[in-house]
Parts: structure tokens; sequence; C-alpha cells
């Protein structure tokens, strides 16, 4: 028990004495100045040598009431180790002395502490980072600090915290940026736009960086493009230089509540606006966006980190334009070649104008071989009006800024193509590439794929289309191949294959030789002078001016499509002769081309009955008609009052029918010929049932003209010269195509029509493959009266012979039945 009380003593002794060394060792420190203490403690050795080798000696014993932050000796040897033996600096010692003396409950996280260090002229600054394993000093940012290793060791003349590193000197604030990740972008963005200089060599400025990208989403992928690019460097710089203040404002000199604060770009102040939370780090936003990281020190300035962009308030500060945004787009030729051409005018900012821009990309952009066409070509790339995606429709025409070859008052089309909403559109043959650029309230841009291509000529655009090559041979035969070229503000007509054909022995006849005049005629009536589009024509019906000769022509627009009138129609609503448009609004260098299912002729064109005879095939009635003096009456006459249709036997009917025996009796020849001439106009005849059945379906009219008598099943009977006793009947076959025959005629068969032309004056030649006989004159002499007697009392003989023959067969029969005896046993 005794030995228990002794050893409790002695510890209390001992203890008592550890305590009163402790405190007699503090009332010695206090008695010590700053530098007493950093010259008697060995863990300061290497700090006070470097002290006195950049003469700073006196800078800390002249210290009245400071902080100083001593970096041990193990401090020199990390930092020796980390910077390659780099050279203390005076002003590097000068920064871990802070004039305010300040304990370790007062460094509290985020605390500026202004040292004694300048940097060209720049007071410098260090920052407290409190944390659960201590206290930390530096220049914030992601460099590495230094911890309070031994904190409050009081002096006469203020305080010392012992640290684990050297504080370096903070870099210029490029370089500030540069080292530290939520800045980099900035940094990137600064040598881009060439002013990493005018930062490093600033002497005093405040950086406001955005986390990760500077621009966010707020600007367009375009608009981003542009600005990384060396023509986009000036509004580069602009918009950096609004995040950058004109002094250094560290975020404890920020007022509380709201402070204006002027930028190195000088157009837009920034508004700042402090709150402080009851003792909590205050809340700082810029222009309403949260700093989420503030106070990363640079040796000329200070750098901020905000949540989101800042850009500038007002639009007219990017000074957005459509050279800008295709400069985005990597359309850099395109823009030269308007430059060059004396165009740039469109692509600049033009607040009055309201264009759609269709450019292509540098690698996809090319210019026509002819130099005289770059200009239209390039004007042919600029739509007149904004045209919205939700705006556009398939098959529509869009105006373009090109004349091209047409008047000075037209201008020349693009057309859209557009499949359904996940197809991309396309503005003539080249596809749209990603959404559009909206530049302003008033352009918009369409990255197209490829190059556009104005509108050829006539002649090149024509042959394309296979199914227009005989309305092409016309052209080229009529020679109005050259005239078509040279006209400007032309609407073509282009007759189809079938169309002409159509025609029957009126195309055959107008492709002789002989016929070029009326040729031209036909050719260049189909050219109407003035641009129609079918998409912006209003419904109602009008004439026209063309080519030929100032003849006009009707354009009828209806819900059931464009109609085309010449002359020739027995109503407005015949569409034996009315052309519709089945093929609109192709587009050529001086206008536009429309298929059209029927020729049109002009009323000036003259085209006998004889013309349509003379072709291949007619020839031997047409020799029989001027025999009998008929040609200059029913082939020669002009009176459209007095309309003749000839039936025409084909020269092969004649052949076959062996009627040369008529040639030497001029009364029958005579007849013959009256036979099949016809004085009325010539019938309604369904072209495409002419010759051979058809599946096209003809247009009825609701009314017709009393002179042409449309032709149906059940036929139509028409008057002949012959007189009335000879009528000619007209049907339409069952199984297609028509036939004609002699009303009455019992034992002569009906011929069928080969083909038919009408001529101008209401009336034509319809061609038939047999010779039509008048009723008497069935064959090529006749019979007299008793013979057809004889041949009918023949007739009646021979008829009561069989029934009195098979009378008496039949009596033989029943006699010889009755006769029979059935004999016992026999069934």
């Amino acid at each position: 028990m005794l030995h228990i009380k002794s050893a409790f003593t002695i510890l209390l002794l001992l203890l008592y004495y550890l305590t009163a060394c402790s405190a007699a060792a503090a009332g010695v420190l206090k008695n010590k100045s700053i530098w007493d203490i950093l010259t008697t403690d060995e863990r300061f050795s290497m700090f006070v040598t470097h002290i006195e080798e950049q003469n700073q000696t006196s800078a800390f014993k002249d210290v009245k009431a400071g902080t100083v932050f001593a970096p041990t000796n193990k401090a020199f040897y990390v930092y020796y180790d980390e910077l390659f033996k780099r050279k203390v600096t005076g002003e590097q010692i000068l920064n871990h002395i802070v004039p305010v003396a300040i304990l370790s409950n007062e460094l509290w996280n985020g605390r500026l502490l202004r040292t004694w260090a300048f940097v060209d002229q720049v007071p410098q600054v260090i920052r407290v980072t409190e944390t659960k394993s201590g206290i930390y000093v530096g220049t914030g940012g992601d460099q590495e600090q230094s911890w309070v290793s031994q904190a409050d060791m009081e002096a006469t003349n203020g305080v010392i915290h012992a640290i684990d590193k050297l504080i370096p000197l903070p870099s210029y604030i490029d370089a500030t940026l540069h080292a530290n990740k939520d800045t980099k972008d900035f940094y990137d963005k600064s040598i881009t736009a060439e002013i990493d200089d005018n930062l490093k060599y600033s002497c005093g400025v405040t950086v406001f960086a955005v986390q990760d990208d500077q621009f966010g989403d707020y600007l367009s992928p375009v608009e981003k493009r542009y600005l990384s690019r060396p023509e986009g460097r000036d509004d580069l710089a602009r918009i950096l230089k609004h995040q950058i203040a004109t002094k250094i404002y560290y975020s404890d000199d920020f007022p509380e509540g709201n402070s204006t604060i002027k930028t190195v770009e000088g157009t837009e102040d920034l508004n700042v606006y402090v709150e402080n939370n009851k003792g909590a780090p205050s809340a700082i936003r810029v222009n309403g966006v949260r700093v989420i990281r503030s106070d990363i020190l640079a040796a000329n300035g200070v750098v901020h980190v905000l949540e989101k962009p800042i850009l500038p308030k007002h639009k007219s500060f990017f000074g957005s334009s459509a050279r800008k945004s295709l400069i985005g787009l990597n359309c850099t030729r395109f823009i030269e070649l308007f430059d060059k051409h004396g165009l740039g005018a469109y692509l600049d900012d033009n607040e009055n104008d309201v264009t759609t821009i269709l450019a292509p990309s540098n690698e996809d952009l090319l210019p026509p071989s002819s130099k005289k066409e770059v200009k239209s070509w390039l004007k042919y790339h600029l739509v007149h009006g904004r045209w919205d995606v939700k705006a556009l429709y398939d098959g529509q025409l869009l105006e373009t800024e090109t004349h091209q070859d047409l008047g000075d008052k037209s201008y020349q089309r693009i057309d859209v193509h557009r499949e359904g909403l996940t197809k991309p559109i396309q503005f003539g043959k080249s596809s749209v590439i990603g959404d559009p650029v909206y530049v302003g309230d008033n352009t918009i841009i369409y990255h197209i794929a490829e190059s556009l291509v104005l509108p050829r000529d006539p002649l090149s655009r024509l042959p394309v289309n296979l199914d227009l090559s005989t309305f092409v041979a016309t052209l080229y035969a009529s020679g109005q191949d050259s005239v078509i070229a040279k006209a400007h503000d032309i609407s073509l007509f282009a007759p189809t294959n079938e169309a002409f054909s159509r025609l029957g022995l009126l195309a055959r006849y107008l492709l002789q030789p002989e016929a070029k005049d009326k040729l031209t005629q036909v050719a260049s009536y189909h050219a109407v002078r003035g641009v129609f589009y079918t998409s912006e024509m209003k419904e109602g019906e009008h004439r026209e001016p063309t080519l030929s000769s100032g003849a006009e022509i009707n354009l009828n627009k209806t819900k059931e499509g464009l109609f085309v009138r010449g002359s020739g129609a027995a109503d407005g609503s015949d569409r034996t002769v009315i052309g519709q448009v089945i093929k609109s609004d192709m587009l050529t260098s001086n206008g536009v081309i429309h298929t059209i299912d029927r020729v049109q002729l002009p009323s000036t064109l003259e085209v006998t009955n004889k013309n349509l005879l003379s072709v291949e095939g007619t020839n031997s009635f047409l020799r029989l008609l001027e025999r009998c003096d008929l040609a200059k009456d029913v082939l020669e006459h002009l009176d459209p009052k007095k309309p003749y249709t000839v039936l025409a036997p084909s020269d092969r009917a004649f052949g076959k029918d062996g009627l040369s025996a008529l040639y030497d009796n001029r009364e029958a020849l005579m007849r013959v010929a009256k036979l099949h001439i016809l004085p009325v106009a010539l019938p309604l005849l369904d072209p495409d049932e002419a010759s051979s059945p058809s599946t096209y379906g003809t247009f009825k009219s609701q009314k017709q003209d009393k002179d042409h008598k449309g032709i149906g099943y059940t036929g139509t009977d028409f008057p002949t010269l012959l007189g009335e006793n000879n009528i000619v009947t007209i049907r339409r076959n069952v199984a297609g195509g028509y036939s004609v025959s002699v009303k009455g005629s019992i034992t002569q068969e009906g011929a069928d029509v080969i083909n038919y032309g009408r001529s101008t004056t209401g009336g034509g030649v319809i061609e038939i493959d047999r010779v039509l006989v008048p009723k008497r004159e069935y064959s090529h002499r006749g019979m007299a009266w008793w013979e057809i007697a004889l041949i009918v009392l023949g007739s009646i003989v021979g008829a009561v012979f069989v029934v009195v023959s098979l009378y008496l067969g039949w009596r033989w029969y029943q006699a010889r039945r009755a006769g029979r005896i059935r004999l016992q046993g026999q069934d």
C-alpha cells in the first residue's frame, strides 16, 4: 500500500514538472519575436537561410503584428525535388508574411489573406482551405496546398504557423487557367481568340470562366464551329472579354446585394449579387449564374468558376449573319465565290431581305464550267422568303434570286422533293444535311449535300424523256429548235409520242418534207409566251399568245388539272382534241416544260383533206377523186361551214377488192366515190379506239356540237353524196375499234377503220380497209331482176322438195313398222 502511494506521488510531481516546463516554454516563446523564434528553432533553419540570402531579414524583424506561415526544412526538400531546386525568390519569401496576426481559429475555409509579396506591382493573396484533415493555405485551384502542421506559435509581434510546403507565387492568369481543369476550356478558347498574351500581361483582371464548355447549349454547333475558326476569332475574343472584369475582384471584395462591374469588352456590364447566409460562405451570382468555385488565385488576377455561361444579353453583340453561319458550316469556298462575283452583300446581315440560303460544303462545291453562268448559279442557291421545314411540301416550286435565261421580271424556280417525315428534304437533286440554321429573324440556311444545278435549256431537257422523241424531232425538222432555245419566258407544252399517234394521218402528213411550214406552225404553237407553273396558276380559263405568229391558245386550270385547247375542239369539253397536262413543271433555263396528251393545232393552220390523202397508203383513192373531179370541192376547199369527211379505202383495199373495172365505167366510179364522201364534220372518234382496243378512259362530253356526232356501239348513220338511199353507218366495235358499212346492204361486209385525220375545216379523212359499194353494185358487174327471181324460185322449189322427201320417208317408216308379226315365245 505504501509503495502505491509513493508511485502516485511521484507521478503527480512529474506531471506538475512537465506542465511547468511547458508553461515556461510558452512564456519563453511569447517573450520572443517572430524572427527570434525562427532563428532559434532548428526546424526553420533553411527558411531562415533563404530569408538571409534574399536580404529579407529586416522585413521579418520589422513585423509589428503579423502572421508568418513558416515552411519547415522538410518543405524545402520537397520543393527542390518538385521544382528541380529552383531558386527561392525574395517575393516568394514575402508571400509567407501576412501583415495581420491571425490565430488558427480565424483561418476559416475560403478566407483570403493579403501577403507582403508583389508581382508586377500587384499585391499577392493566399487562400485558406479548411478540410477534415486540417488547415491548408495556398493559391486555391487544383494546385497542391500547404498544410499547417503546427499552428499558433505566438510571438511578441504576431503568430507563426508551421507548414509542410513552401507557398509558391501564383502563376500568371493564363497559366492559372491552363492548370485548372474547370478553366481549361476558357484557356483553350483564349488561345484560339489570341487573347492569352493579353491575359498574361494584364495588370489585374478577374476572369469568370464556365465549368467545362464556355458556351454550353446557349450557342448552336454551327456558331461554335464558327467561333473556333480563324474567321470567328474576333467574335470569340469579344465574348471571352465579356467574361473578364477590368479589375481584380476577390469574393470578399463584392459588397452584399447587387453591384455592377465593368468588363474588358466594355459593351455590357456584369451584375453581381452577393447574399450572406448567416455566417456561412457567401452565395455569389453573376448575371444570375451561380459561382460554384471562387478565388482561384493568379499573380495578376483571380478566377471564379460559373455554373453556366453568361453570354451577352443583346443579340447584336454576337453580330450573327449568314456569312458567319456559313463559315461554321464549312462553306467558306461558297462565301469566297459570292465575294468574288460581287454578291457578298447577300451573306451579310440585312434586315430588309428575307432569304433562304442553300449552301454546299467546301468539298461538295462544284461550280459550272462556264464562267458566264457562275453568277446565275450562285444566285440559284438563294431562295426568296424564309422557308421553314414545316412550310415545305413535295412538288413545291420556290422562287430563287436568279433570272438565268428568263426575262428580267421572272425568277428561276427550284423544286422541292419531300417523301414523308423520315427522309431528308431535297432541293433539286441535293439532299439537306442536318437541321436548318436560323440566322436572326430573316434568314434560314439549309446545308445541302451537293451543289445545285441550274435548269438546262429545253433542247437538253426534252431528250431525257424518251416519250417526247416525236416532239423533239418536230422541233428540229421544223427549224424551231434554235427559236425555242433563244426565247425567254416560255412555257413549252410538249405532246407525247402517243399524242402524235392520235393525230393519225395528220401527223404523217406534217412530218413530210413538203409540210415543213405547217409543221413549224404546230411546233411553235406549243411554246406559250410567259412562264406558267401549275402550282401557281389560279383556276379559270384564259387565252395566251404563242410563238406561232401570234396565235393564241387556251389554258384552263380546273380541279381536275390543267387543260390546253387549240383549234378543232367540238366544244369546251371535247377531250378527243383538248390536251391535259400529265407531267408538269419540268424546269428549263428559259421557262418550264409541261407534257400533254394531245397535240394542239393553231387556228391559222390550213390542212385540207387532200393534204391528208397525200400521205402514203391512200393515193389510190386520191386519184379516184381527182378522176371524178371531186378534188376541188371535197379535198381542197377551206370553208369551215361546209365540212366533208372522206372515207378513204387504203391502197391495199383497192387491190384486194378487184375494182379496177370501175375505172372504165365513169358513172359507176362516180357512185363509188360519192358513197365515200360524207357532207358532215369529222365524227368524234376516240383516237385510242381508231385501230385497236385500248384501256384509255376517254372524256365524256356533257355537250356535243351538232356538227360533230359521237359514235356509239349501236352505230351512227351519216348521209353521203350519193343520196338518201345510200347511208353509211359507223359504229364502235365491242372488241375495240370502229367499223363502217353501207346501211341496208345485205351481202357486203363492213370495213374496219385503220386510221383517221382531222382537217382544219372541221372535216377529215377516215382510212378504211375495204372499198364500200352502193347497194346495187355490190359486185363489179351487177345482177338482172330475172336472175334474182330465178334464184328465189329455185330456192322455193328446193325447199318444197326437201319437205316432200321428208314426209314420204316418214310414211314408209310407219308402214314398215305396222306390218311386223310377233311369233309365240318371242320377246
